[in-house]
């Protein structure tokens, strides 16, 4: 049949607000005792899987995998309603014995039955970590045993040199029957523009007749379909969820040195004005270890640490965008951020904030971390402790997981006192089905059986009974509620036993929450999760974020551009600050960069994200 023009997307580096997902699932987590426990059944946004900057070619689908009478019999053709089919496969008995904390909400443990016949050997590509092999995989084999479908894996490295290589799989034409695209691959963005376009089937009805796994993650949180879905209204992609609670504040979490302030005999400050005071006393300690730095962060986090402080001074859901109503703002305007630069200007001239964080590598802001008397500065900028240090063992109370304490935001000249909160992202589109595939019914069951509670667990986690097991009754989760499952020995290496998140899961908060956290446990996972209920109470409200756009291949394109302008335009203005090169309180030294702005299409970039907002959700 003829074949349609398909375009492979190439992704510019994302700016570093887009909350790029790390997920600390292998690091453990445990609340205070009197934490109180988050409402399952309450879903902050939408996904957060959209908007990488895109540069297209064209190319050519080499393969159809069948004629059009066939595909619309099995995705229902342009007319299918989503949600109108029947379904032909039941939830399977659950398993007895679990201890379900009362109010769960997540995947639960199954009796699952195969149902491939191991005939077909489809290909799947995935990404991989350097030793692996999914051929040999622990978790590979005991999915095709639980499922009765033979794979064969295509892989591709993690990371930006695995995109290049599925674009360079894409442009040859030999597509594999399904693939893996979570985790940086594809946005749900680039995502829209292939299914549109042919290259990924339609799974709307493919899900409804034969996914009662996704079914039932549909039912519990009803705004998952809808939000992962193209502006066609068709879902091409199987979203997998993955409600990080602690990633929720991770873009602006920021850390103090309890040693130091135990030297000095203060508190960790909760205003600019202690923040200050605390800064001198620190400059003035005469214990301060030599070559070390009062608030740092690296170059490549620079603007972390920046959004940490300016929540001092406005509410700020993003570094460039917010909502006021139903009108997308840049909010670089308000003068609120002006006032907030003025200050940060400020503090460099103090010394307060490091000029080092202009040009510290990763490694290099590593080793003030891993110093070997504890961490060479007073506070730093941390997603979690690999951000400033190459290790951590939190079992060790001097290890720099201890010794550093999670920052509250402080509280500005104004009385604002806010902290950036990623109401949207609690998943990603992960798994699509080509038109090459010769069975899609095989491969949507394949994906829903990991739904199931057991395989997510195991995708992570390793074989049940050797490497985890259901836990008993009594046993805390991380939020402090009854755990379901625990890990059998926390030091054991899982290398080519698991999965990472690269496959279809089903992590939902009360999932991730569910796993058990031993006395003295290895993990950081406590110490992230008490921090994020620190920082809870001053999050960024909803209603001024703006939720993931999708833009076809062009706006794409253009949105991508100007975005990383204005990100290297805003490294900029913190470059001159520091150095005295610009003044932010003069308005000829303001205006210009804001000029600059305009310059570079920020107004453009406003009517293309509006256009987007008032199509997806006006």
């Amino acid at each position: 049949m003829p074949t349609p023009p398909i375009y492979a997307i190439f992704s510019a580096p994302a700016s570093s607000d887009e909350g790029v997902f790390v997920d600390m699932d292998d690091q453990r987590d445990a609340p205070p005792a009197s934490t109180t426990p988050l409402a399952r059944r309450t879903f902050l946004g939408r996904s957060a899987a959209a908007g990488a900057a895109t540069v297209a070619v064209p190319l050519a689908l080499s393969a159809c995998g069948g004629g059009d009478e066939a595909t619309d019999e099995t995705t229902g053709g342009d007319e299918y309603e989503p949600g109108s089919a029947s379904l032909k496969h039941e939830l399977a008995p659950e398993i007895e014995g679990i201890n379900y904390p009362e109010d769960y909400v997540g995947p639960r443990a199954r009796e699952l039955q195969p149902f491939g016949d191991g005939e077909r050997e489809f290909t799947i590509l995935s990404q991989i970590d350097p030793g692996m092999d999914l051929e040999t995989n622990s978790y590979s084999t005991h999915l095709e045993e639980t499922t009765g479908v033979s794979a064969k894996y295509v892989t591709v490295p993690a990371g930006e040199d695995g995109k290049t290589k599925v674009n360079a799989i894409v442009a040859g034409g030999d597509l594999p029957d399904a693939m893996m695209v979570g985790q940086d691959i594809f946005t749900l963005s680039e995502i829209s523009i292939y299914g549109q376009q042919g290259l990924f089937l339609p799974l709307d009805k493919l899900i409804d007749e034969n996914a009662p796994h996704i079914l039932d993650m549909f039912s519990s949180f009803p705004d998952m379909r809808p939000q992962y879905s193209s502006p066609d209204g068709r879902l091409y992609a199987v979203p997998s969820m993955n409600d990080c609670y602690h990633c929720k504040a991770a873009n602006v979490r920021t850390w103090i040195n309890a040693d130091w302030l135990e030297a000095v005999g203060a508190e960790v400050p909760q205003t600019l004005e202690e923040y200050e005071a605390v800064m001198e006393a620190f400059r003035d300690w005469s214990g301060r270890p030599q070559g070390s730095a009062l608030t740092t962060a690296s170059a490549e986090t620079m603007l972390q640490l920046m959004q940490f402080f300016m929540g001092s001074f406005l509410e700020m859901p993003d570094l460039h965008l917010r909502r006021a109503g139903d009108t997308i703002e840049w909010l670089h305007r308000d003068p609120a951020f002006r006032e907030g630069m003025i200050w940060i200007q400020e503090q460099f001239a103090k010394g307060n904030l490091d000029r080092g964080i202009l040009s510290n590598t990763a490694e290099q802001y590593q080793k003030l971390g891993d110093a070997a008397d504890g961490p060479l500065f007073g506070m730093a900028y941390g997603y979690s402790t690999f951000h400033f240090a190459a290790a951590a063992d939190p079992s060790d109370p001097q290890d720099v997981s201890r010794v550093m304490k999670i920052m509250p935001p402080l509280e500005g000249p104004a009385g604002v006192r806010s902290c950036q909160w990623d109401h949207f992202s609690y998943g990603y589109p992960n798994f699509v089905i080509t038109p090459q595939c010769p069975d899609p019914v095989q491969m949507i069951r394949w994906a829903d059986h990991q739904f199931e509670l057991g395989l997510t667990i195991s995708l992570t986690r390793g074989e049940q009974g050797t490497d985890w097991d259901w836990a008993d009754q009594g046993l805390q989760g991380i939020d402090g509620q009854q755990a379901v499952y625990q890990i059998l020995d926390p030091g054991t290496e899982l290398t080519n036993r698991v999965w990472r998140e690269w496959g279809p899961l089903y992590k939902s908060m009360s999932q991730r929450h569910s796993e058990a956290v031993p006395e003295n446990s290895p993990s950081i996972e406590p110490i992230l999760y008490a921090g994020t209920s620190i920082n809870e109470p001053f999050a960024t409200p909803e209603e001024i974020g703006v939720p993931p756009l999708i833009h076809d291949m062009e706006q794409s394109a253009q949105v991508g551009e100007i975005i990383t302008n204005l990100e290297d335009h805003v490294k900029q203005l913190m470059a001159d600050v520091a150095t005295g090169r610009a003044d932010a309180g003069e308005d000829a030294a303001w205006n210009a960069y804001l000029d600059g702005a305009e310059a570079m299409g920020v107004d453009t970039y406003l009517s293309i994200s509006q256009a987007a907002y008032d199509e997806q959700y006006g």
